[in-house]
């Protein structure tokens, strides 16, 4: 397992002992995610892990930032948009599997400005066709901050669509969830300069189960 990916995989096994005799769905894969998001005291480790890289940081505008994996399946690092800023030390999880927390922080630049950032994680619907979850987020050095997500096919984002993003982003509040496809995302950012950015990804109803 990663360094910086927390939590034990809810896997087809672990769904078979749960459920002995029912079908192992995607969704039903995503629904015990979703069950066990704190499980193990894995999201703590993963807050924890985040919170270990800002202390070494130190001052500076950065998001702390920690997403989830609720979808049925592996999802996979897919690229990344940063406009202000960059990922501190460790890399961003190049797979998190069905179940797991992956960890990291984005740091502003040395300059004056703040930290706006998007990633993208490449995975499936209920159905087996691929799809991209973004989300994103902003500090910036004055003003408020921002959450903004959404879900397209799969490498939607390997075509320039940047510009629009960020203004999607810079026009959104502390909270955004988008449903596409059969696929859900859920952001949320804190206030001030060093928040925690929180991000599910999963299935359609899973997250309002």
């Amino acid at each position: 397992m990663a360094g910086n990916v927390f939590g034990n995989p809810v896997t087809d096994e672990v769904v078979k002992e749960l459920y002995p005799g029912k079908e192992v769905t995607r969704k039903l894969k995503a629904e015990v995610a979703f069950e066990f998001i704190n499980s193990g005291g894995k999201d703590v480790d993963a807050k924890n892990f985040v919170y270990g890289l800002k202390d070494k940081y130190g001052n500076g505008i950065s998001a702390k930032c920690m997403i989830y994996n609720a979808t049925g399946d592996t999802v996979t690092y897919s690229g990344k948009k940063d406009w202000h800023g960059h990922i501190y030390e460790s890399p961003y999880p190049a797979k998190i599997q069905n179940g797991q927390w992956g960890a990291f922080l984005h740091v502003h630049p040395s300059w004056f400005a703040g930290s706006e950032s998007a990633i993208i994680y490449r995975g499936f619907n209920g159905d087996g066709q691929l799809c991209d979850w973004m989300q994103s987020w902003g500090i910036p050095y004055v003003g408020n901050n921002h959450a903004y997500t959404e879900i397209r096919e799969g490498h939607h984002y390997e075509t320039d669509h940047w510009d629009y993003i960020k203004s999607l982003l810079e026009s959104q509040s502390t909270k955004y969830e988008d449903t596409w496809n059969g696929c859900q995302s859920n952001v949320t950012i804190g206030e001030g300069t060093s928040p925690e950015f929180v991000g599910i990804m999963s299935l359609e109803g899973v997250t309002t189960k």
